[in-house]
């Protein structure tokens, strides 16, 4: 489990970025990424990780919970997308959807939910691919972000 800092909430179209300054979080007039492809949870980064701009570990979150930027939450991580520019993207799943998924792996996720976090980063180039629960927390623990 890890403890996730919110930055872009659940139906949310707009880019919200994080503000290190001031410690707040502003909506910006870029479109939000996962919202446009579809993904209909949350994202943020996950906390102990470092912040952003510096580096840190980004998260995707898989919830249907009402969130505001900043608000921090507890999760399971369950998968990582590895992006051959060292910008990872790994994966988390709230407690409710743990239990109706019956677990937390993004490998054995039902279809519906597996390709909608998979819809964020649906082409995979050389050196990139997704993974599940064991790899990404492995990641984890023995890897620094490198990635701002």
């Amino acid at each position: 489990m890890a403890w996730i800092v919110v930055e872009q909430p659940c139906g949310e179209p707009m880019r919200i970025r994080y503000e290190p300054g001031t410690g707040t979080f502003r909506r910006s007039q870029d479109f939000a990424l996962g919202h446009h492809r579809g993904f209909k949870g949350a994202y943020g980064w996950i906390g102990g990780t470092g912040a952003p701009p510096h580096p840190h570990f980004d998260v995707l979150v898989i919830t249907r919970e009402i969130l505001q930027p900043g608000d921090v939450m507890l999760g399971h991580i369950c998968g990582v997308f590895i992006r051959g520019d060292g910008d990872h993207k790994f994966v988390a799943i709230d407690e409710t959807w743990r239990v109706r998924e019956g677990g937390a792996d993004l490998d054995a996720f039902c279809a519906a939910t597996r390709d909608e976090v998979m819809a964020v980063y649906p082409e995979v180039g050389p050196g990139e691919g997704w993974y599940g629960a064991a790899f990404a927390r492995d990641y984890l623990r023995n890897n620094q972000p490198t990635h701002d």
